[in-house]
Formats: structure tokens, C-alpha cells, sequence
């Protein structure tokens, strides 16, 4: 009975499996990060040798084919998988 259910017997398992498969193209933008530092002049105005100010994003993008957004794509949907968390972080120097 089992040798039939793995082997294309009668009721074999696998003729059901493409249910499930999918053609799907998508892209990731896994981080991304953005940048300023102040002009010299305008630091030296602040009595400050530089300033500079960034931004991160992580996980913030998915473009797709056939992507809906109700699930992350490098998982399928999978339940038991932890999810992709997305971030942003903020970052400010300062060199006196």
C-alpha cells in the first residue's frame, strides 16, 4: 500500500502536488541606505567639525510577477517559517 503511494500507484500523492506550484518572478530590495553629510562651511557655522545624517531600510521592497503581498515570496507562505521582519534605522554623526 505504501510502495503504491509513493510509486504513482492509484492514489498516488504526487499527481497533486502542482496544486501548489507556482510561477512567480520577483525581486527583493534587501537594504537600501541613504546619506548627508552637511557642507564644511555649514558645520563650521554650527561650531562643529561634521554632521552627517542617514537613513536604512531593511527588507523594505518586494516587486513581483505574480507577488499579492499577503506572503513573503522566499518562504511561499510557509506557516512554520519566521517572517522577514522590515526595518528602518536612523543615524546621526557628529565630530567636534
Amino acid at each position: 500500500m505504501s510502495y503504491s503511494w509513493y510509486s504513482g500507484g492509484k492514489h498516488a500523492v504526487y499527481d497533486y502536488l502542482d496544486l501548489w506550484a507556482r510561477e512567480m518572478s520577483w525581486m527583493r530590495i534587501s537594504s537600501i541606505r541613504l546619506g548627508y553629510t552637511l557642507p564644511e562651511s555649514a558645520a563650521k557655522k554650527l561650531h562643529i567639525d561634521q554632521l552627517r545624517l542617514s537613513i536604512e531600510g531593511r527588507n523594505s521592497f518586494v516587486f513581483g510577477s505574480d507577488y499579492e503581498g499577503y506572503f513573503d515570496p522566499e518562504t511561499y507562505g510557509n506557516p512554520f517559517v519566521q517572517p522577514i521582519s522590515r526595518s528602518i534605522s536612523l543615524g546621526l554623526q557628529v565630530l567636534f
